[in-house]
């Protein structure tokens, strides 16, 4: 039984592009360790299973519905290939819900007047570690994972324009550009060392919890309202450049998002801060008044 399914799981994954592969391995090989923990045979699997396993992902283990909805793909997806190949009768997964997915994120971020000397502090910091993560995630929109895979070899020019060679999400690689300033910082990190990781402490690669902790120390040091996390410096970094008209498009490119709808989502806080329509809807009655006064 166990080898039919890894058989079939194989056969599926070819269908699948190569970069997607690992993902979509990985979050099939728990869903079955969740129907071997429940006893249900996976080929025999109900509707109800799948919308279990959805609700027990959220409300069990605390993962997010956006997390949620799309491990769930691959699942409907296996499925509706066992079905299209007739491995099974029925596709148990045609009418799964998808966990409702709101259209923007409450997450913390940092407007320009704190961000300004939360960089400044992080430069200033004696690790060498601290500004070049720092920059790399305020000024370049890296998921927090990437500046911490960095090796030293991953720093280099191309021409006179300053670049690391990012692992990106998904296992893809890309040159990202970096300003000078992010480039003098990547540099102290380095020193003159010829290899091994870019972000080091103590002679060790730099860890994320190290780097969640620093991040949150330099977060209440500049008066942030709410926890700071190294994943806030990339939202920080995609709504400052929406606020810049920045084109989405080299935002994207430099974060390494797909779509714009992230940015759409991580945006949307700041513009119901700055809520710029409530000011102008004001204005205009303001007018109103005192041109019915007049």
């Amino acid at each position: 039984m166990a080898q039919t399914v890894s058989r079939m799981i194989g056969e599926y994954l070819l269908s699948v592009p190569a970069k997607h592969r690992p993902t979509c391995k990985r979050t099939l090989e728990r869903w079955l360790q969740w129907c071997a923990d429940n006893e249900v045979d996976v080929l025999r699997a109900r509707r109800y299973h799948i919308e279990g396993y959805k609700v027990w992902r959220i409300e069990r283990l605390g993962k997010a519905p956006a997390t949620v909805a799309t491990e769930l793909s691959p699942i409907c997806c296996f499925y509706d290939y066992l079905w299209q190949e007739e491995y099974i009768s029925r596709n148990p997964a045609e009418h799964v819900k998808r966990p409702h997915v709101r259209k923007w994120s409450d997450g913390s971020w940092l407007p320009p007047e704190q961000a300004a000397p939360f960089l400044d502090l992080a430069e200033a910091d004696h690790r060498a570690f601290v500004g070049a993560a720092c920059c790399l995630l305020l000024l370049n929109g890296l998921r927090a994972s990437e500046p911490l895979k960095l090796g030293v070899s991953d720093y280099y020019r191309v021409g006179d324009t300053p670049v690391v060679h990012v692992n990106r999400k998904f296992d893809w690689m890309q040159e990202v550009g970096l300003s000078e300033r992010a480039a003098k910082a990547v540099e102290r990190a380095i020193g003159e060392r010829r290899k091994g990781p870019l972000l080091v402490w103590k002679g060790k690669r730099v860890t994320y919890p190290q780097l969640a902790g620093v991040v949150a120390v330099l977060g209440e040091r500049v008066g942030a309202a709410r926890r700071i996390t190294p994943h806030s410096l990339r939202r920080s970094f995609a709504t400052e450049a929406r606020r810049r008209k920045v084109p989405d498009r080299e935002i994207m490119a430099s974060g390494g998002w797909s779509t714009r709808e992230m940015l759409d989502r991580y945006d949307m806080n700041r513009l119901a801060v700055e809520n710029t329509a409530s000011v102008a809807v004001a204005e205009s009655l303001k007018k109103q008044k005192m041109e019915d006064a007049s």
